[in-house]
């Protein structure tokens, strides 16, 4: 007996003198105030660099290129980084682009930056005192200072250049008839149809010139008269220039001109009758 009361007591001496304390509670206390310590750090880090970026944002350029050169590219584009840390996950550090940064800066200091720029710009030397007009081109065809256009004189004058189709056309007549190559021929009969149509237009302008002149002394003559003058219009003027056109021909001319008009003509009549009375049924 004396020996299991001694062995009970020894058992409670031990338990008494056992350390009861929780050794992985202070270790998570330790982590925990670690963290706190690091995210205090963090918060510091992260205002000043607010504080920062808030003091940049106010720089001009040349500034920046300034203080970019003195710390060095890397430094400075770690102080354009920001850092988000979140409830769960670890913090992560997330960079600025060059471009983002380039973009900020030119929307804070978008106005600095113009103004500095008309600052830099440099007085020019030369300097209007007297303001003199401005020379303005003109042309002389186009220019009333010119002169009235006067239509029989430069006939007069620039006759010659009929003269020269003239020969030019004669040219053209003879390589056509020495040439054999077909290629050849088209290209002389073409150029050689488009000269005498543009001979053919020039005469009906001179024509009608020379209509409207006569036109133009018979009125001033009626109105030294004492009558009234009278303007025709442009469908009268159209009818007297076709009929004198009529007279200008010759009696085969004439009939040739006739029978090609009553063709079309009996051609659009043919072409509006109805195709059941035109094929031989009814209608």
């Amino acid at each position: 007996m004396k020996h299991r009361s001694s062995d009970l007591e020894e058992e409670d001496e031990n338990d008494y003198g056992y350390d009861y304390s929780d050794d992985d509670g202070s270790e998570q206390d330790t982590s925990d105030n670690d963290n706190l310590d690091d995210q205090a750090t963090q918060a510091s880090k992260t205002a000043q660099l607010d504080k920062l970026k808030r003091s940049l944002a106010h720089v001009s350029f040349e500034q920046l290129a300034e203080i970019k050169n003195k710390m060095g590219i890397k430094e400075f584009s770690q102080t354009r980084t920001t850092k988000a840390t979140t409830a769960n996950d670890a913090p992560k550090k997330a960079v600025v682009s060059k471009a983002q940064i380039l973009k900020d800066l030119r929307e804070a200091t978008g106005q600095r930056a113009r103004a500095t720029k008309e600052e830099m710009k440099r007085d020019s030397k030369h300097r209007d005192v007297v303001e003199t007009a401005s020379t303005k081109r003109r042309d002389p065809r186009f220019d009333k200072l010119s002169g009235q256009f006067n239509q029989d004189l430069f006939e007069k004058s620039y006759g010659f250049i009929d003269d020269y189709k003239q020969s030019e056309i004669a040219d053209l007549k003879t390589q056509l008839t020495k040439t054999k190559d077909p290629e050849e021929q088209e290209r002389l009969k073409s150029i050689l149809t488009r000269m005498k149509s543009q001979e053919m237009a020039a005469a009906n302008t001179k024509r009608r010139q020379a209509l409207a002149r006569e036109r133009k002394k018979v009125e001033s003559e009626l109105v030294k008269q004492g009558k009234t003058p009278y303007f025709l219009k442009n469908s009268e003027k159209r009818k007297l220039e076709l009929v004198d056109k009529y007279n200008q021909l010759g009696d085969k001319s004439m009939e040739r001109i006739l029978e090609k008009r009553r063709k079309r003509n009996a051609n659009k009549d043919h072409k509006r009758v109805p195709f059941v009375r035109r094929s031989g049924g009814t209608n």
